[in-house]
């Protein structure tokens, strides 16, 4: 999920070059519903999505799924992520292996702050 399309179309073609099908959401509401299907392995969040949204998102998905894994992007690694999200700093090598580990080992969240 996230809010440039040129971004968001970048990242779906390193993300299908890697072998994974992508399902794009440019707003919220498109993410849940989609993170709420049981064919969806894990929910990746953009940096463009506000502060606010994300914790949203991440809290509305745990709702349902709760041990999927959901992967937001940083701007570097001084940004701490969202709590229930594995922040990966915004670099295509990273991204991939961060999703690849949270697939494998899905994180289990702890308690809400």
């Amino acid at each position: 999920m996230g809010y440039d399309p040129r971004l968001m179309s970048i990242r779906t073609l390193l993300l299908q070059g890697a072998g994974y099908v992508v399902d794009e959401a440019y707003d919220r509401n498109a993410a849940l519903s989609r993170a709420q299907c049981d064919s969806v392995d894990a929910l990746l969040i953009c940096h463009t999505v506000p502060k606010s949204e994300r914790r949203w998102l991440i809290a509305n998905v745990r709702e349902k799924r709760q041990l999927m894994p959901i992967v937001c992007l940083t701007f570097g690694i001084h940004q701490v992520p969202d709590d229930g999200c594995i922040g990966v700093e915004n670099d295509p090598e990273k991204l991939l292996n961060a999703l690849r580990q949270a697939i494998k080992h899905p994180k289990v969240p702890g308690p809400a702050s």
